[in-house]
């Protein structure tokens, strides 16, 4: 057959359009709609989110259950619960805050009464009140203590008491105190005294003898020293271990010390005689009884020349007899070897008396070294006590000869014959001379501090003979007034009651009458019971975040008035009472204002923790809502979008189920 004509060329190619037709059908099924199916998913799905969408709006809330965010949700909790912690912090702050502002409220009132007592007290000081006026005055300062007890026991918050002690914690320690009430000035302010300068008043000083006592030593001049009862500054070996208030001698010259100045290596001091350069002058004393004594305040003289004597300082009688060993305190210095002190058992002529522990030695490393004192009893000395090493050219207690402190130890342990002192250095060996061991008499049976309270009243009196100070003390507790049979020179330091150590200015004829007052208070040990805890506040989010707030009892007894009288027992001095009583009163202002200003300063500590704990509470709360919350306009956006897409979606859900249509249409 030929080729086609040229019409047949050029019509186009028949195709198959029956299998074309099949493969556009072959995406529909009649078991299922695939197309109406996609639609539903999809649908489905924003379905979901529009749900989620609306439930995030209208909760407010990005995160509604563990589904949401897991790990976010755990962050956000935790979060919550440091803002729910804070929140209640802060109102416990507050509550504590007004139960101190009331605690405080009452502690004003017990301020006004003891300010009403003290004007009692004072009208009462005078001497020509009656005997029926006295009484009066008492009745009303009677009444006056019982309401300051009252107040005590019935101050509440919330049915806590606040005054009574209940919730005092922990109370530190209380060194004896003393405070001048009064001192008179002198009507002519001689020449400086010995061993203070301060002689325009009657009471130039006035020290409570609470310290440990220090060893003493030689100690040897750099340059010369002039006889004069004007203080002198003089450079001397080992200043930085003198005390001022000790007393040194050469045999015959009297050393007081004023001051030192351990950097310059200098004491100020005065000196009764001329002393050189290289004079070596001895704090030691190493020397017997001269007269027999028996138990009590007696009078005792030595058998040396010149002693370095002087108030305070404290004496180790008979120190080789174990049994009659006895430590007193020099309460009077009546002439260079003769003193008075209260001793607690006899004592014959002829036995020894030291003023400090001391043992030959030879020079020692760093290290804890225990000194053995053989039979004579050491008189242990209080642990952290210094201990000193001394290092003479000539053996120990020469006259002449370079003497110096080579080193510096602490006692960490004593028994009654031995001695464990810490050295952190080796010992200095400055001359080759001989070493000493030197440390402090303990306390033996004699307290150095004050046990009573009581006030001390100094009066210049004219006894015929001469112008000197008669001192008197009235005990608070028995109130009763105790007369000293010794005197008291113009410039002369004395400790006759209550361990305090009084100096006398340069009192004359024109002072006769004159009169100062010291009112003492003893020393109290810590108190910390177990059962009256401070005031714990949980001011944070977690265990152990507190505030303690310790309010002390505040009643007659804790503030030591509770014997105060203006009458005094029979044949006491009743102005000397009233005397007592003004000093009770001063010192229990003292200390119920110092309460007030911790409690003061705890109100303002609570109010800025308060504010800390709103403002921790409030950064918190910010940090759990960044992650708990919902983004209003994000949420907003994606609501929109949800539900134009669900919209669209239902639509194309109904097109989808029109194509079965489409497939009848095959079977027509």
């Amino acid at each position: 057959m030929g080729e086609g004509t040229e019409d047949q060329r050029k019509r186009p190619p028949v195709r198959n359009t029956y299998k074309r037709r099949r493969d556009d059908l072959s995406d529909f099924s009649i078991a299922s709609n695939l197309a109406a199916n996609n639609a539903n998913f999809e649908l489905d799905l924003q379905q979901s989110t529009l749900e989620r969408a609306a439930r995030d709006l209208s909760s407010g809330l990005r995160i509604n259950n563990a589904a949401d965010d897991p790990s976010g949700l755990a962050i956000a909790t935790d979060l919550q619960t440091r803002v729910d912690a804070f929140n209640q912090a802060a109102t416990n702050i507050h509550l504590a805050a007004q139960a101190a502002t009331i605690a405080d409220g009452a502690l004003s009132t017990t301020t006004e009464i003891l300010l009403r007592i003290r004007s009692l007290a004072v009208e009462a000081a005078s001497a020509i009140e009656s005997s029926s006026d006295r009484s009066n005055l008492q009745a009303e300062i009677g009444q006056l203590l019982l309401e300051v007890n009252r107040i005590s026991q019935n101050t509440t918050f919330n049915g806590v008491g606040l005054l009574d002690g209940s919730h005092s914690g922990f109370v530190p320690a209380q060194s004896a105190t003393l405070n001048v009430t009064a001192n008179s000035v002198l009507a002519t302010a001689g020449p400086a005294g010995t061993p203070t300068s301060a002689s325009a008043f009657l009471l130039a000083c006035a020290v409570v003898n609470n310290l440990p006592p220090y060893p003493t030593f030689t100690v040897t001049l750099e340059q010369n020293a002039l006889a004069s009862s004007s203080p002198q500054t003089v450079k001397v070996t080992s200043a930085p271990s003198i005390v001022p208030g000790m007393v040194f001698t050469d045999g015959s010259a009297i050393v007081h010390v004023l001051s030192t100045d351990p950097a310059a290596g200098t004491m100020t001091a005065t000196f009764s005689q001329a002393l050189a350069s290289n004079s070596v002058i001895n704090a030691f004393i190493n020397d017997t009884t001269a007269t027999a004594v028996s138990a009590g305040v007696q009078i005792m003289t030595l058998s040396g020349t010149a002693q370095p004597l002087y108030a305070g300082e404290v004496l180790q009688i008979d120190a080789t007899n174990f049994t009659n060993n006895d430590v007193v305190v020099v309460q009077k210095v009546l002439g260079p070897n003769t003193f008075v002190a209260d001793f607690s058992k006899a004592h014959p002529a002829g036995v020894p008396v030291f003023n400090i522990n001391y043992e030959g030695v030879a020079p020692i490393g760093a290290g804890n070294i225990t000194f053995n004192f053989g039979a004579i009893p050491a008189d242990a000395p209080l642990d952290g006590t210094p201990a000193y090493i001394e290092e003479s050219a000539s053996s120990f207690g020469a006259a002449s000869g370079q003497t110096a402190i080579v080193n510096e130890g602490t006692v960490i342990a004593s028994t009654p014959t031995t001695e464990t002192v810490a050295f952190t250095t080796a010992t200095q060996n400055l001359f080759g001379g001989n070493f000493t061991l030197m440390s402090a008499l303990g306390n033996g049976n004699v307290p150095l501090s004050n046990p009573l309270d009581g006030t001390i009243k100094l009066q210049v009196v004219n006894t015929g003979v001469s112008i000197a100070v008669q001192e008197t003390y009235y005990d608070t507790a028995s109130q009763i007034s105790t007369t000293s049979p010794f005197l008291i020179a113009p410039n002369e330091s004395t400790m006759l009651f209550d361990g305090v150590i009084t100096t006398t200015g340069n009192f004359t004829t024109a002072d006769v009458g004159l009169t100062s007052y010291i009112k003492v208070h003893q020393a109290t040990a810590a108190i910390s019971a177990a059962n009256n805890p401070a005031l714990n506040v949980l001011s944070g989010s977690q265990e152990g975040q507190t505030v303690a707030m310790g309010i002390p009892a505040v009643n007659t007894q804790t503030l030591r008035i509770s014997t105060a009288t203006v009458i005094g027992a029979n044949g006491s001095d009743p102005t000397l009472a009233a005397q007592d009583t003004i000093g009770q009163i001063d010192f229990a202002l003292q200390n119920l204002l110092n309460d007030r200003a911790e409690i003061g300063a705890a109100i303002v500590r609570l109010h800025e923790d308060g504010t800390n704990d709103a403002r921790a509470a409030m950064e918190f709360q910010a940090s759990e809502s960044s992650i708990r919350d919902v983004n209003v306009g994000a949420a907003s956006t994606a609501f929109t979008r949800a539900q134009v897409e669900t919209q669209v979606g239902t639509s194309v859900l109904a097109k989808a189920d029109a194509l079965t249509e489409v497939m009848l249409e095959l079977f027509r």
